[in-house]
């Protein structure tokens, strides 16, 4: 009997042990998955943190290349009215010399006429300031010949010009003042905006310190850009197609005849960039070169030229802009469709001068480098892609 009551004992207290090991799994199990998913609230909350820093960076460089934009326009009209303040003050010096001259000549001409026999009064009276605006002018005419009224209305023309030109100087110099006070206006708002866009910048830096956040905003960037651009082709060969439909309705109604091939091309973005080699779209030195990688893992697909904030940004060949717009990691782009599934992509810009659905010829500036997307330093992105893939746009540049 003893000997069952010790078994039964043992068998209780063993169930016992098991139990209290479940319970305790199961309680570890519990603050595990308490832990994942405080683990993926942290992650959710922290990508939607990184979402709404990536919409602020937007807007702020948006508006950086807007103010850009305008600053530049602003020096190029204050460089035009300085030199035309130039030519202003030049002509007033010549007009003032012609003045002189003409003075004197009036002058012996009148003492020419004072030792024929004409009265000393006269002469003060033609030689005063008030003279040019006497109604009796025409009284002292009669005393003097043909060549001295013409000298005096030499003088008057000159005199008269030279206030009209006096009068536009200062109007100049006004417009110039006004030009002045809006250029610091714009300095500041770019600074302002600046400096809101370096804090921006540093937030996204925290919520990216790990190395795998990193990693999957670069793929999440690509696989953007890839469904961008696949949408923006789309929408371009659709309305390729509506155009070319219209223009074959057009020469059908108004001509009789069918439309050439050749009218067809004009419609069309280009024939493709085919196997030629192209000018660089802004001189500078090649940091990052196509299929090198990113963070071990992602490859470039395409090259970053570093060059000047605001160096121009010239199109390698002719097309249509098919995306002119700020993309998340690219910042600032323009997509130009050349025909025969060939694009080029230029990223990264400061600003953007061309819109969607502008006609593009070889060379034409289309943008300024920037650094936008979040960059550390002023530099191009450039792509070519070729049927949606990119391809080695090294194999198209000189």
């Amino acid at each position: 009997m003893k000997r069952y009551y010790h078994l039964s004992l043992i068998l209780s207290l063993s169930c016992f042990g098991l139990a209290t090991q479940y319970a305790q799994a199961n309680n570890d199990l519990s603050q595990i998955q308490q832990k994942i998913q405080q683990q993926q609230t942290k992650i959710a909350e922290q990508k939607k943190k990184r979402d709404s820093l990536q919409s602020t960076l937007k807007t702020q460089e948006l508006e950086m290349g807007k103010v850009l934009t305008d600053l530049k326009k602003t020096q190029m009209t204050l460089s035009e009215t300085r030199q035309a303040i130039q030519r202003t003050e030049q002509e007033i010096k010549r007009l003032e010399k012609q003045e002189i001259e003409q003075k004197e000549k009036l002058k012996e001409q009148l003492d020419s006429a004072y030792r024929s026999g004409i009265h000393p009064s006269i002469i003060e009276r033609l030689l005063s300031e008030d003279a040019k605006n006497a109604d009796r002018m025409s009284a002292y005419y009669e005393h003097m010949n043909q060549v001295r009224i013409d000298a005096i209305y030499e003088l008057r023309r000159t005199q008269e010009e030279l206030k009209a030109r006096r009068d536009e100087l200062r109007g100049q110099q006004k417009g110039q003042q006004t030009q002045l006070n809006e250029q610091k206006k714009q300095e500041k708002d770019l600074q302002k905006v600046k400096n809101e866009r370096e804090s921006t910048i540093r937030s996204l830096d925290k919520t990216l310190a790990q190395d795998q956040s990193r990693l999957d905003d670069l793929k999440a960037n690509e696989n953007a850009l890839r469904n961008k651009l696949a949408r923006a082709a789309s929408e371009a060969a659709a309305q390729e197609k509506k155009d070319i439909a219209k223009l074959e309705q057009k020469k059908n109604t108004e001509e009789k005849r069918q439309a050439t091939e050749q009218e067809k091309q004009q419609v069309r973005a280009g024939s493709g960039l085919g196997s030629g080699k192209y000018s660089m779209p802004v001189a500078g030195k090649i940091s990052n070169h196509f299929g090198s990688t990113q963070m071990g893992e992602i490859k470039w697909s395409g090259i970053v030229i570093q060059a000047a904030a605001g160096t121009p940004v010239r199109a390698i060949a002719g097309g249509r802009v098919i995306l002119a717009d700020w993309l998340q990691g690219y910042g600032q782009v323009v997509v130009i469709d050349h025909g025969n599934g060939d694009m080029s992509l230029y990223g990264y810009n400061q600003s953007v001068s061309v819109r969607k659905g502008a006609r593009i010829q070889a060379g034409q500036t289309i943008a300024s480098v920037g650094n936008s997307g979040g960059q550390s330093r002023a530099a191009l992105y450039f792509e070519i892609r070729r049927k949606g893939q990119a391809v080695n746009p090294s194999r198209w540049l000189k």
